[in-house]
């Protein structure tokens, strides 16, 4: 039976201030790989989230803005694939083998003052036949349900029809204007190739704190995941009692005289380590999370996506300043707990 990996997209305008958060999210929702655009990453930039690793693309200037990254978990097998570092585009890819082959992830921005233009496109043709590509295009369609169709929005299609590309859209906004002049968009989706729209569901989340809300992909599908790596002992062994088990089996006085000997001896000394090193390290205890949801975050967190929603659907000042003030409340709660598991660790 398949796995469903869940991939979600999102444009997060600053990525490093929202680890915490970040984290929370990526574990209560149990998302597999994290496609992010705007992480305004330079090189001194660093996030670690538990159990996952980042890749991430800078923008040419070297300065806080644009970038994206792709966030996925550890246990994944995956490399990383080239990336694209242009004024007009910025992508992060990484490869994973699944029952098709092997299926190519990317995030990418392209900032809304750049137009889309064919050679812009062409990194579409280094992805492979099976690919699926996240991010925040600036491209307005109706046919993947912005409110308007721009010239941006135009190329990328013609792009898409040159490139036999398909688009997976939850046809809602994602794109949420602080400014009440200006109306909410959809900005955040994806473009697929060699990816049946059968093994492919798309739907909107309110969680995470931006102006862009992310959206989750779940694609029906198996993919490889790395090996544990076998090992004689862990962080658990008692050393004392190995020490103690060996010296009762270790056998001084075999003789050593021939090759014969020798050969049995080390046998016997390789299986007494062996077994006394079994008999000293307890089972590895199954790793948890490092990261919980207390049942406090859950409810503020759940209080938070309702105000969300009721500014999304009001556009009232109000609404909005309720919205603000929670998502600041729920931050400290994060920041707290956070500080709690590593006083206690």
């Amino acid at each position: 039976m398949a796995n469903p990996l869940r991939i979600a997209v999102w444009n997060a305008n600053g990525l490093s201030k929202h680890t915490q958060e970040l984290t929370q999210f990526l574990h209560t929702s149990n998302i597999d790989i994290l496609l992010i655009s705007e992480t305004h990453f330079t090189h001194r930039s660093y996030i670690k989230i538990p159990n996952y690793i980042v890749h991430n693309t800078l923008h040419p200037d070297n300065t806080a803005h644009g970038g994206t990254a792709v966030i996925i978990r550890r246990n994944i097998k995956h490399h990383a694939r080239e990336e694209h570092r242009q004024e007009h585009i910025q992508t992060t890819t990484i490869a994973i083998q699944d029952d098709a082959g092997e299926l190519t992830i990317t995030a990418a921005y392209s900032p809304p003052k750049h137009a889309i233009k064919e050679a812009d496109t062409r990194f579409f043709n280094t992805l492979g036949n099976i690919f699926l590509v996240g991010g925040d295009y600036n491209a307005k369609h109706i046919l993947w349900g912005a409110r308007t169709t721009t010239p941006k929005g135009k190329e990328l299609y013609k792009s898409m029809n040159i490139n036999n590309l398909k688009y997976l859209s939850t046809r809602q906004p994602t794109y949420w204007p602080s400014d009440m002049h200006r109306h909410p968009d959809l900005l955040d989706f994806c473009l697929t190739k060699g990816i049946h729209t059968q093994r492919a569901e798309i739907a909107s989340c309110l969680d995470l704190s931006s102006d862009h809300t992310p959206i989750i992909v779940t694609l029906h599908t198996h993919f490889l995941k790395k090996q544990q790596k076998p090992s004689l002992y862990n962080n658990y062994t008692d050393w004392n009692k190995f020490r103690e088990i060996l010296d009762e089996r270790i056998d001084t006085k075999i003789p050593l005289k021939s090759d014969t000997d020798i050969e049995k001896a080390v046998t016997t000394l390789t299986i007494d380590i062996q077994q006394a090193t079994s008999q000293a390290t307890p089972p590895l205890r199954p790793k948890h999370e490092i990261y919980t949801c207390p049942l406090h975050i859950k409810r503020k967190l759940l209080e938070k996506r309702k105000a969300r929603r009721r500014w999304q659907t009001t556009r009232a000042a109000e609404a909005k300043q309720l919205y603000n003030n929670l998502a600041k409340e729920l931050k400290h709660l994060l920041h707290t707990h956070k500080t709690s598991i590593f006083n206690n660790t």
